[in-house]
């Protein structure tokens, strides 16, 4: 997650889709995850506290979480990026 200096691991295979992906990542930093599909979106305690996630692809290019089916982001993923929103 951006400002926090330690990166984390976590097992993309140990969820189904990207809304596991979310929840984990929403409660792992206390934090509002927002992406694509807006209406099954993460809350947290703090609304105002919204970040989007993003990855890097084996490409290099930073990418959208939720842009491509989950079966193809499992394939191309080389690293996430908690980012946030008022960045983007």
């Amino acid at each position: 997650m951006e400002g926090i200096p330690i990166g984390r691991k976590l097992d993309l295979f140990a969820h189904h889709d990207y809304d596991g992906l979310i929840a984990t990542l929403a409660h792992m930093f206390r934090t509002t995850i927002l992406y694509p599909d807006m209406d099954r979106r993460v809350h947290s305690e703090k609304d105002n506290d919204h970040h989007v996630l993003t990855y890097e692809d084996k490409e290099g290019d930073w990418m959208m979480v939720g842009d491509v089916p989950w079966e193809m982001f499992l394939t191309t993923v080389k690293r996430l990026k908690i980012t946030g929103a008022d960045k983007c």
